[in-house]
């Protein structure tokens, strides 16, 4: 795990420490499994005693969509589609469902339960200052001590939240 762990998010085990107490956590990956597992064996995240996965989902239960960029041209990406999940899941659902991901053209299909959060790129100068992570937990738990269906929450305006200039519930 040495040189791996200059590859993780700074802050990552803490968030998902922190979400753990709060929320069930699955990883989804664009990644084939191989590679998927070797990473998060090679970061310490699946033997780590202060959280726990649920499941694991690679990039063969993506599929593909069309969409429209914003000159007007078609082209074509991988989803992840959340109904997958809460098909044969039913405890969880838009309700209680948040997809945080980097890239906002995976949850296209659920996007009201997705959460941007930006790329982290470990190769530059800032990235071990990144903090981003511990505004999204504390996020997280605000969220979940809210009690709101989080299909009445705009994810978009987590940074405002924490930074205290929006309400979870504002709506506009």
């Amino acid at each position: 795990q040495g040189s791996a762990v200059f590859m993780k998010r700074p802050y990552m085990d803490q968030f998902l420490v922190e979400a753990y107490k709060y929320y069930d956590l699955v990883v989804w990956s664009q990644t084939s499994w191989r590679w998927l597992e070797t990473k998060l064996i090679e970061l310490g995240m699946v033997a780590n005693p202060g959280y726990k996965f649920c499941f694991v989902l690679d990039k063969t239960s993506m599929f593909t969509v069309k969409s429209t960029k914003r000159d007007g041209k078609s082209y074509v990406h991988h989803v992840k589609p959340l109904q997958l999940i809460w098909t044969k899941f039913p405890r969880w659902s838009s309700k209680n469902t948040v997809h945080l991901d980097d890239l906002s053209r995976n949850f296209v299909l659920n996007s009201s339960s997705g959460l941007r959060v930006t790329p982290f790129h470990r190769k530059k100068s800032s990235a071990r200052r990144d903090t981003e992570l511990l505004g999204l937990a504390k996020y997280l738990e605000q969220l979940a001590k809210s009690k709101l269906s989080f299909d009445e929450v705009r994810f978009e305006l987590w940074t405002e939240v924490v930074a205290g200039r929006r309400q979870l519930s504002d709506k506009d």
